[in-house]
């Protein structure tokens, strides 16, 4: 299928390869604080991301397992390749030097604030997004995340079942992307159109979602590991 097919799917198996089950079973709470410990190294030791890429492999494995590892692993580390080629690149200009290590860090920085971003939203449910919409009185909005996150899988598994059409019909990619765009498009508009009522009108109660303790645990231990880390690396300003 191409490099744009291999994209979509490690994009698809990165975001939607599990459903409401692992982490995001996970009591809100314990989302939240390991949310805060990670945003707290990313704005305030980016030097640090690096020891964040282990911790997330290992919470990976437990769930949602080996093949969302190897995705995000991929997607995260191609965002920090590009980056860093591309401060080399401009380094090249003369308006600042990298040497080797540099551009290193550079891409583990990088992979690590990506695959940091990825998991986050790994945790979240969209059930969440919905109890929260209706808690803050957007009841009419309430659906729109569960539909999001039903019609974007979708459109993705459409979208590579169509270049995988043209892969056996040994077409060229670019020549699919016109019908494979046309389906991620009709698929959009089937739900819409099914869905019209749902849109109009305004969610009558709130989604109750089981919670796991052990995934809430895991969560907490992975905020406290992430806090020693900042602690005791701590260092002078930007370390």
């Amino acid at each position: 299928m191409g490099f744009i097919g291999l994209l979509v799917s490690i994009i698809y198996k990165t975001l939607f390869l599990s459903g409401d089950s692992g982490y995001r079973l996970a009591h809100t709470y314990s989302k939240l604080v390991l949310i805060a410990s990670m945003t707290a190294i990313l704005v305030f030791s980016p030097r640090k991301t690096i020891f964040i890429i282990p911790l997330i492999v290992v919470l990976g494995l437990i769930s949602p397992g080996l093949d969302w590892v190897i995705a995000s692993i991929t997607l995260s580390g191609l965002a920090g390749f590009y980056l860093s080629i591309s401060a080399y690149l401009l380094s090249l200009t003369g308006l600042y030097s990298m040497d080797l290590f540099k551009i290193i860090e550079v891409a583990a920085r990088t992979t690590g604030i990506s695959l940091s971003f990825i998991f986050m939203f790994t945790i979240i449910s969209p059930i969440e997004i919905h109890d929260l919409l209706y808690y803050l009185k957007g009841r009419r909005a309430c659906v729109i995340p569960l539909l999001l996150w039903r019609l974007i899988p979708y459109s993705l598994r459409n979208f590579m079942d169509s270049l995988a059409v043209g892969y056996l019909k040994k077409e060229k990619t670019f020549k699919r992307r016109a019908p494979a765009s046309a389906s991620m498009i009709e698929t959009g508009r089937f739900i819409e159109d099914y869905c019209y009522a749902r849109l109009e009108t305004e969610s009558k109660t709130s989604i109750q979602l089981p919670r796991n303790t052990k995934y809430s645990i895991l969560l907490i231990i992975a905020s406290l590991i992430l806090i020693l880390i900042k602690i005791l690396l701590n260092g002078p300003a930007g370390i």
